[in-house]
């Protein structure tokens, strides 16, 4: 049996749990440091509570151990490593999940492995190009990284640059393998209905069939500089930029900077606030672009790049968004340097000429799946010598 330590339950990782559930059940338990955001469901970049609509414990064994101080996850302090090494003791897993190094809560378990002498798995998300830092900063960076892994025994990755960062850091490829970010979103199975739930959503937003809708997704806050789209706007020609419908779906601390600089376009800027996950799919089929333009403050992966690939969308993403590197190949995924809005508009303009498809992006993601991350833990687990799977 093998223990899964997350610092909280998070929509798009409890579907891989319900489905290693599934594939070897017993086998593991996940450990919670707090289920807080679930409980007062505040999220400070959202500006506003938040609830999701998905089940993020059920389907799968569980333990919250409630190690909360303070308000959820603001600080390296705030989720303490209480009680954990007397839980491993305990329990004698044959092997431990770390996921994520932010709290102290992460590095108790880490050091308790240690001392234990129990195998440490990681499934981080840590790559080297989100962040622009100092070169003394860079260099303690590296040198933490290479002394903590040479005590992992096994390293999921998530995709390119996580994996990049992994090898650079000491992990050799043998002691890898790949279990990626993917999105749990459900999408209608055939055309028809896609494109049924795409008129009705566009219909909603009064955006008409011939019109291009720029969806932006996500946290309205500095680092995914949701305002470079309308910088963008104002540079395309004015015959183009006249068929373009921005629609942000999201909430944050920029709002009243966007609303304001959305005057600037009458009637073709709308703020849809916050959309739950159930209710996702519509606006990534309504829309015909997806434009993610963060900067490098620590875009490690971008999973709404995922859901709107998923979609058939097209994509703009800034070079700072991790999965620029997995998906920037592709003709209808355009990737534009940090901050650059006169990119941003040429993006644009290419892929309005594109006629919109809801399944180019099939083979583009197929490796990576809800199921592909489940399987890779599976895997991993069938090589761990045979044990009494846990009640």
């Amino acid at each position: 049996m093998i223990l899964i330590f997350e610092t909280h339950p998070i929509q798009y990782k409890a579907p891989i749990y319900q489905r290693l559930q599934q594939l070897r059940p017993g086998s593991f338990r996940v450990i919670y440091g707090t289920d807080g955001s679930m409980r007062d469901g505040l999220d400070p970049e959202f500006g506003r509570k938040v609830t999701w609509d998905v089940p993020l414990l059920d389907g799968y064994p569980h333990t919250v151990l409630g190690n909360q101080k303070g308000p959820a996850l603001e600080g390296i302090r705030s989720l303490s490593g209480r009680g954990i090494f007397k839980l491993l003791r305990q329990e004698k897993p044959q092997a431990v999940l770390v996921a994520p190094f932010l709290f102290e809560f992460d590095i108790v378990v880490f050091l308790s492995c240690l001392l234990l002498r129990i195998p440490i798995w990681i499934r981080v998300e840590t790559q080297d190009e989100a962040v622009v830092r100092p070169k003394w900063k860079g260099d303690v960076r590296t040198a933490v990284y290479w002394v903590a892994y040479k005590f992992v025994a096994h390293a999921f990755f998530i995709g390119i640059l996580n994996r990049d960062h992994l090898m650079r850091h000491g992990i050799k490829p043998e002691k890898m393998s790949l279990a990626p970010y993917a999105s749990p979103l459900k999408f209608p199975a055939d055309t028809a209905a896609r494109q049924k739930l795409r008129d009705e959503t566009r219909a909603k937003l009064g955006i008409a069939s011939d019109e291009i809708m720029l969806l932006f997704a996500g946290k309205l806050i500095d680092k995914k500089n949701p305002a470079l789209i309308l910088t963008a706007l104002a540079l395309l020609p004015a015959d183009l930029a006249k068929k373009i419908r921005v629609v942000y779906v999201g909430s944050g601390e920029l709002e009243p900077v966007l609303r304001r600089e959305a005057e600037k376009f009458p009637g073709q800027v709308q703020f849809a606030g916050f959309i739950n996950q159930s209710e996702m799919p519509a606006y990534y089929l309504a829309a015909d672009i997806l434009a993610l333009p963060s900067r490098r403050m620590g875009e490690t992966w971008g999973l709404v790049v995922n859901e709107a690939l998923a979609a058939g969308s097209g994509v703009i993403v800034s070079a700072a968004v991790g999965s620029s590197r997995d998906f920037g190949k592709s003709e209808r995924v355009r990737v534009i340097p940090d901050n650059s809005s006169n990119a941003c508009a040429q993006a644009i303009m290419g892929l309005m000429k594109l006629p919109r498809s809801f399944d180019w992006s099939t083979e583009l993601l197929a490796p990576y799946t809800i199921e592909a991350a489940a399987q890779a833990i599976a895997d991993k687990i069938d090589t761990l010598p045979a044990s009494r799977p846990a009640a």
